[in-house]
């Protein structure tokens, strides 16, 4: 579809519908990278803080400026150089100020959580950690079964809540993975609405328009000035046959 009548469909559809991603789902190939490359963090980096992690994922962002570039300019066929250059240095700097930060906000936390396996303990306690969980499952189950307002009599019972904490490192990691991802994905939404925003400004904006229109009045002067030169190169040689 023509990228003109996508934005024009997502503003149809409002904030309810389904919109296009913007610029060919350039943030969330950008952030897909991040994730391939997120096992590059050393642990001295990580360890740094989020302004020696976010350093790393900038100069990831930067091998990715070009590619930006050449999508503006397949998506944006209608707008002039200057324009062309403008939305760039807005996308890029929506990139820098949002998107990256935000990125490194969500992923130094859960980098930090996933090499220690989502335990609480340092990993030579992981397994005592473990232990914990599941003497806290049978404490639970235990009261369960004594409390008199629950109507649960079987000692059998205990034995459920034991397993459950004695896997609740798992469920924690399962838990933790949903949320990193759902986040990146609101993250990776947001960006689109913003880019879309700023890209649709450039659909009604006077000086927008008037560059298009110019461009395409350059074209047809151009077409039209070819045509002629044409025509003045057949005519004699018509005229001597």
């Amino acid at each position: 579809m023509n990228p003109i009548l996508r934005r024009l469909s997502g503003m149809v559809l409002g904030e309810g519908g389904a919109a296009p991603p913007a610029l060919d789902g350039f943030v969330d190939s950008l952030l897909q990278k991040f994730e391939n490359c997120r096992a590059g963090l050393t642990d001295e980096t990580l360890a740094r803080g989020p302004v020696a992690t976010e350093r790393f994922f900038v100069d990831l962002y930067a091998e990715e400026t070009s590619r930006l570039r050449d999508v503006i300019r397949q998506q944006e066929p209608h707008l002039s150089a200057a324009a062309h250059d403008e939305l760039f240095r807005k996308v890029d700097d929506l990139v820098h100020k949002v998107v990256v930060p935000g990125y490194v906000r969500l992923s130094h936390r859960y980098s930090q959580r996933e090499r220690n396996g989502f335990y609480a303990l340092p990993e030579g306690l992981h397994g005592v950690e473990r232990l914990l969980w599941a003497v806290a499952g049978m404490a639970i189950g235990g009261f369960v079964i004594w409390a008199p307002f629950i109507p649960i009599w079987s000692k059998e019972w205990v034995l459920p809540f034991a397993m459950g904490g004695l896997l609740f490192p798992e469920l924690r990691r399962w838990l933790s993975v949903r949320r990193f991802e759902r986040e990146l994905n609101g993250l990776v939404q947001k960006a689109d609405r913003e880019i879309g925003r700023i890209d649709t400004a450039y659909l009604t904006d006077a000086t927008a328009l008037a560059e298009r229109d110019a461009g395409a009045g350059a074209e047809a002067a151009r077409l039209s000035a070819a045509r002629a030169a044409s025509r003045q190169e057949a005519g004699p040689g018509e005229g001597r046959s």
